[in-house]
């Protein structure tokens, strides 16, 4: 039997799942808009320029494994509360 208490926490389940995969989304878009290393720089600035650029591809890999994690566990809580609650 579903109580008002599930239906509450399967909206907010969705809601956060819906958001997850939106930043997702966004965080593809940005990996389209990064630098690639090693363009219009020369000597030690295109050393330092790279190692920034490359920095920020792992962060951004790092944030949307992250976020992917965390989407996926939703999924599965609300997959879960279905399987208990009709």
């Amino acid at each position: 039997m579903t109580t008002p208490l599930d239906a509450t926490a399967r909206v907010a389940l969705e809601f956060q799942a819906q958001q997850l995969r939106m930043i997702i989304e966004r965080l593809s878009s940005v990996r389209e808009l990064l630098p690639r290393a090693g363009i219009d720089w020369r000597g030690p600035a295109q050393e330092l320029f790279d190692a920034g650029v490359l920095e920020l591809h792992r962060d951004l890999t790092r944030a949307r494994t992250l976020i992917e994690t965390a989407e996926h566990r939703t999924t599965l809580a609300l997959q879960q509360m279905g399987s208990y609650v009709g």
